[in-house]
């Protein structure tokens, strides 16, 4: 789920572009408005999908780890990329956006050095997400997504190691054993707090168009709902009401007097508090109908291969090697994509061409520069590794083992087990033998 929200940024962004009532690094001389429908509709649970999957990863890091070595691993993993991309990342994006306006003819690197004022971004950045450097007002692009993501794990991480604890687990049970009976209110009363906390303070267009604070909720929802599977399981069933509520709120969102109107991707800041509460309504049944969903389609193969006779050699389906690689890739995935597209988009807008075509073009293009620049500059190399907050490399058959522990199921466990002593008597020269048959 987070490697497909994380690849689908590279067709949202992309469309900004070409998006009318948008003011982006690059924008196409003739916007159509049907691409800011896609971005209005795509705001609504693009990003707070990924705090979600956020909470996820966090509960399944949090059963190997202590609450101090998950915070220590969070801050390497995120606070790193996080000023590497000030560095090197966000400062391009920005240069570019300034060579479209008259008169500019500064440099690269010294444009470089007023952009990055430090003391400017320290007085602005924390408390706002944005700043003044250089006499002009920047943001850090798509990087506040790190940064917001790791002020959530510092800030809530007593909360989170509470819920591990055994009072914490208990009111998850019981929160779980309810849901049994009553999925439904489970699942609507976690859009509550979402609509209240939008209403009171409006969308923010340099946030993924919603409140920062907002996003506290889902990543809670996801640590809660990786704990329990009878949570998982309430969103399965709810799927298709949730489907035709987040239909509904978004249509009238889009049909709504000025909400095409407003700058930015979402909902303009000065949208009536209802509308807010509407598209805090819009945003969670999205997740829930999506994430549902999702786990509907998982729990099938999953189902399979646990009562299927797969013999223990059976080669991992293609599909698991593709999600671990894409897990693997998603944060430098994320990282890179943004200034790929922007440098991608300065060329294209200037083709003579129709703007559906110049769209799929550049959505092409800049998947495929950016995951070239994933595999053959960042994912075999130790320093780009760790500068992008991605963990040390390890050898396949480790990760495999890996794996089969962290899907921890009777079946993975005797598998790894005959593959480890396999390969411990490949590696002796001897070979291994049925007991039935082994000499005395």
């Amino acid at each position: 789920m987070r490697a497909f929200v994380v690849a689908g940024l590279v067709v949202f962004h992309s469309a900004v572009v070409f998006a009318s009532g948008t003011s982006w690094f690059v924008n196409d001389p003739r916007p159509s408005r049907g691409f800011t429908v896609f971005l209005l509709w795509g705001s609504l649970w693009g990003m707070p999908l990924l705090f979600l999957v956020a909470g996820m990863s966090a509960q399944h890091a949090m059963r190997t780890r202590s609450p101090a070595a998950f915070a220590r691993e969070r801050l390497g993993r995120l606070l790193v990329p996080f000023a590497f991309g000030l560095v090197v990342l966000v400062p391009p994006m920005f240069y570019i956006a300034r060579l479209g306006q008259p008169g500019f003819h500064q440099t690269y690197w010294r444009f470089w050095l007023s952009f990055l004022n430090v003391p400017a971004i320290a007085r602005g950045l924390l408390p706002r997400g944005s700043w003044t450097s250089g006499g002009v007002s920047f943001d850090p692009a798509h990087l506040w997504f790190l940064y917001v993501l790791l002020l959530f794990t510092v800030a809530l991480l007593p909360l989170l190691a509470w819920l591990r604890a055994p009072r914490g687990a208990a009111l998850i049970r019981r929160l779980a054993g309810f849901a049994d009976y009553h999925g439904a209110v489970v699942v609507w009363a976690a859009a509550i707090p979402m609509m209240a906390v939008e209403a009171a303070f409006g969308p923010d267009v340099n946030t993924g168009g919603w409140e920062r604070a907002v996003y506290v909720f889902p990543f809670s929802y996801g640590f809660m709902i990786a704990a329990d599977p009878r949570l998982e399981d309430a969103l399965r069933r709810s799927r298709w009401p949730t489907l035709a509520v987040a239909c509904g709120a978004t249509g009238a969102l889009v049909s709504g007097a000025g909400a095409l109107s407003q700058p930015g991707s979402g909902l303009g800041a000065s949208v009536p508090p209802g509308w807010s509460a509407l598209q805090g309504l819009a945003g969670w049944a999205w997740i829930a109908a999506i994430a549902g969903s999702a786990g509907s389609i998982t729990a099938r193969p999953r189902h399979r291969q646990n009562t299927a006779n797969r013999p223990p050699a059976a080669p991992e389906p293609l599909w698991q090697r593709a999600a671990r690689y894409g897990n693997e890739a998603v944060l430098p995935f994320y990282l890179l994509h943004e200034p790929v597209i922007v440098a991608a988009a300065w060329f294209i807008v200037r083709w003579n061409a129709p703007a559906l075509a110049a769209y799929a073009a550049l959505v092409g293009v800049s998947f495929a520069a950016t995951l070239a620049l994933y595999e053959l500059a960042v994912r075999r190399f130790r320093p780009a590794r760790l500068l992008l907050g991605m963990k040390p490399r390890q050898p396949a058959t480790s990760e495999r083992l890996a794996w089969d522990m962290i899907r921890d199921t009777p079946e993975s466990r005797t598998t790894s087990a005959q593959a480890r002593d396999d390969r411990q008597l490949r590696h002796s020269g001897r070979t291994a033998v049925p007991l039935s048959g082994a000499l005395p």
